[in-house]
């Protein structure tokens, strides 16, 4: 009673049963990628370390004429503003993980109203968390009259946007990270409070349709997958093509193709198909690759990120049968640890990247290599650390959600999925 399973037979078997009842074949291998957790540390220290960059302004190298000095100075600039595109690499991992969270649901029977909790809960409340840190830092310096080193008053460092010109409108689109595309329906011009949750607005609708997918296509949940890219895809050429693409900014039309690598890699790499099938969809990220460098492409916020997440997905394909002996690295344990706490550090990072930016050039640090090599580092090390704490105070509460709809009791002690989070204080 109780809900309790009395199936005895051994989890493998009893995955393989369920596997029948759906006519939904077996994977060629467990899906848990464990390397992705290195990915997502790369990732997000590009970002921490992009942010921390704009302690040099755009295009800036060292005084004094040309040179060799000169010329590594403006290409660690140049190097620092590109690290941005650490975050469509965080498209492509989650597009991975949702694909695998997705797949796992239906193979072991439990609720799509469960994935959606996983969702939610798994987001929204830390993320909460961090519009009140950065509430707390903006009103806190204000009222302390330290506005300087949040904004307006130096433009060595990425400014912070100050909560009282954001109107209700506003405040609605960022406390439902819809924000993105709010403005389409009205409320004035779109305003992120936090300048980085814009990537986030995005992932909550790539989190929607695949619940779509889940609930309307569970069968037939890959070319459901394949079927709504092309669609998006065409919609996104026809849109560009008679001028209309505005229209459609800040929605998922923008960057699904990227998110959709991660789903073509997941059933690469995972699902039995034929090797043309295989070939097929590495060529399709071949002229992905292609495009996305040689075309412009409308709504990107990110230069050359379209061509960066298919070479990223050629990457996550090459790499798989090297992930276990890669991630026993010693050195690579350090930005496991930090993909671990990606969220954190993107959530939490940019108010101390800011004021730190700030304070440093108020404090005399002033010169270009100074700024590049004391504070760029500083900051980003503070922001980091920072963030870790965040980790432990708040989102570590949310990694594993309470059990919402029907599921077996051995699907709760089945091994984690890429995309899920183990039982540990860790999040591992």
């Amino acid at each position: 009673m109780g809900g309790r399973s009395t199936d005895r037979r051994p989890a493998s078997q009893r995955d393989r049963a369920t596997d029948r009842l759906m006519d939904l074949p077996p994977l060629v291998r467990n899906p848990r990628y464990a390397l992705l957790d290195v990915f997502r540390g790369v990732a997000c220290l590009m970002v921490v370390v992009h942010h921390a960059g704009f302690a040099l302004l755009a295009g800036e190298s060292p005084k004094g004429g040309g040179g060799p000095l000169a010329t590594a100075g403006w290409a660690y600039n140049a190097v620092l503003r590109r690290l941005d595109l650490g975050v469509p690499l965080f498209f492509v991992i989650s597009g991975y993980c949702i694909a695998a969270s997705v797949d796992a649901t239906r193979r072991r029977g439990s609720s799509s109203a469960r994935f959606v909790a996983r969702r939610l809960w798994r987001i929204y409340p830390p993320y909460w968390a961090a519009l009140g840190w950065f509430l707390l830092v903006t009103i806190g310096l204000q009222r302390l009259g330290l506005e300087r080193l949040l904004c307006c008053h130096s433009p060595y460092g990425l400014e912070l946007i100050l909560p009282q010109k954001l109107n209700a409108w506003q405040w609605f689109g960022n406390v439902t990270l819809t924000e993105s595309w709010r403005h389409l329906i009205g409320g004035g011009p779109r305003e992120i409070f936090t300048r980085v949750a814009w990537s986030l607005c995005y992932e909550e609708q790539f989190y929607f349709l695949c619940f779509l997918m889940l609930v309307l296509c569970s069968r037939r949940l890959y070319e459901a997958m394949g079927g709504l890219t092309l669609a998006i895809v065409l919609v996104r050429v026809a849109a560009a093509d008679v001028g209309m693409i505005h229209r459609l900014d800040g929605t998922f039309v923008d960057l699904w193709h990227q998110f959709a690598v991660g789903l073509a890699v997941y059933w690469r790499l995972n699902v039995p198909s034929g090797e043309r099938a295989r070939r097929a969809v590495e060529l399709m990220l071949v002229g992905l690759a292609a495009v996305g460098f040689t075309a412009r492409i409308p709504n990107q916020p990110v230069a050359h990120s379209t061509g960066v997440t298919a070479l990223f997905g050629l990457a996550l394909i090459v790499l798989r049968d090297r992930d276990d002996r890669i991630v026993g690295w010693r050195w690579i344990a350090p930005l496991k640890a930090i993909g671990r706490r990606s969220y954190s550090v993107y959530l939490y990072h940019l108010p101390v990247t800011t004021v730190g930016t700030f304070g440093l050039y108020e404090l005399g640090i002033t010169g270009f290599w100074p700024r590049a090599l004391i504070t760029v580092p500083v900051v980003s090390l503070a922001a980091v650390g920072i963030s870790c704490g965040f980790f432990w105070m708040v989102e570590r509460h949310f990694l594993n959600p309470p059990i919402v709809g029907p599921s077996t009791a051995e699907g709760e002690r089945r091994p984690p999925l890429a995309g899920e989070s183990a039982p540990s204080a860790s999040g591992a």
